[in-house]
């Protein structure tokens, strides 16, 4: 028995040291100087004690502007964006990891009886032509709107998602950025702009619905929300082991504990039974996806736009990286513009029509290749 078994002990150790070869690798320590968004900042101090070999050293002050010019200028080793890198920034070799994205939530005072807005009653107040609450179901009292400061990117996403081409006006600026909460919680009538992950519920201001979505962290049809992104150069052992981590499983559950992860599964969109909606489906190109030793061929995002260009809404169209299935979007009836992303960069448009009770499915494959 003993005989038998000292050939697999010896195989065993001559195996330990390629064994020692796959276990995780080493997490480089150090410093790390992160500069920018105040958003991303809380997943960097949420991730600080998981990811114990790293300090960081933040400073949210310039907010996603000033980031972006620090890593542009080597004045700082990792940057926050809550929007999406310029063209030009990438151009001069930095690096932009997506690792989630973050919901802009519209805050309400506790004594403010209003449950949910829509799109079009959002652009009203916050450009101005809303003065009262009960031009949009609520108590005769003054609407008084809270914006943050110009260095915020919730500021110009906001205002490009929500107002289109109409600017603010009327509205009171706040710095910083958490400090929107405790004005609207103050201020009788107040209404104001805040990532969902800097909410304090102890503040007294609560998130609202809009165009019947309300934002969390599973919440992929929210229609204010925009991507986070961390800048970074190669050449910094630490950060690139740490960016690379925020991409994993663990890294990926820290995200979510404020934000829609990259792999998040929820509900495409719901309907609820008092409103009129409809149902969309769009089958666009799709792309490899390698997971786990298999490869995924989930389609392609897209964006559903007014007739006018105005953004109603980015679909992912997938609930996960090895979601092969496109998702259905719940619509209210009316003609809508879907604007597709394809592998030659053509981005081709379509109007479709969605009617009350009823699926309209758009097959941009087939109709590419019938156009060729």
């Amino acid at each position: 028995m003993h005989l038998a078994r000292a050939p697999l002990i010896a195989c065993l150790l001559a195996l330990q040291p390629l064994l020692g070869c796959l276990q995780a690798p080493r997490r480089p320590s150090g410093t790390i100087e992160y500069i920018g968004s105040s958003t991303v900042a809380g997943f960097l101090r949420d991730a600080e004690e998981t990811y114990a070999a790293i300090e960081f050293r933040i400073d949210t002050a310039p907010e996603s502007s000033g980031g972006e010019r620090a890593i542009l200028a080597g004045e700082a080793d990792l940057a926050g964006l809550a929007r999406r890198p310029a063209k030009g920034t990438l151009e001069q070799g930095v690096r932009a990891t997506l690792i989630g994205r973050d919901a802009i939530a519209v805050l309400v005072g506790a004594e403010n009886p209003i449950t949910e807005l829509s799109m079009v009653q959002l652009r009203g107040i916050f450009s101005g032509e809303v003065k009262s609450w009960n031009e949009v179901g609520g108590p005769d009292m003054a609407v008084v709107p809270f914006i943050v400061g110009p260095e915020s990117a919730t500021r110009e996403v906001f205002r490009s998602l929500v107002l289109g081409s109409a600017v603010y006006s009327g509205c009171h600026q706040i710095r910083p950025d958490e400090a929107i909460a405790e004005a609207v919680s103050s201020t009788p009538g107040g209404i104001g702009q805040l990532s969902m992950s800097l909410i304090d519920s102890r503040s007294g201001a609560r998130a609202i619905a809009v165009a019947g979505e309300t934002p969390s962290v599973t919440s992929l049809d929210y229609p204010i929300s925009r991507p986070l992104y961390l800048l970074w150069r190669r050449g910094n052992p630490t950060v690139e082991a740490f960016v690379q981590w925020t991409q994993t499983v663990e890294g990926q559950n820290i995200v979510m504990q404020r934000f829609v992860g990259r792999r998040v599964v929820g509900a495409a969109g719901s309907t609820p039974g008092d409103r009129r909606r409809g149902t969309l489906i769009v089958f666009t190109e799709t792309e490899a996806v390698y997971d786990g030793g298999i490869y995924y061929y989930p389609h392609r995002p897209y964006e559903i736009l007014t007739p006018e260009g105005l953004l109603v809404r980015r679909v992912p169209n997938r609930r996960g990286e090895n979601d092969e299935r496109p998702m259905s979007v719940d619509l209210p009836p009316g003609t809508y513009l879907i604007r597709t992303k394809t592998r030659d960069a053509s981005d081709p448009e379509f109007f479709v029509t969605i009617e009350e009770d009823m699926r309209t499915k758009l097959d941009v494959v087939a109709l590419l290749e019938r156009a060729n």
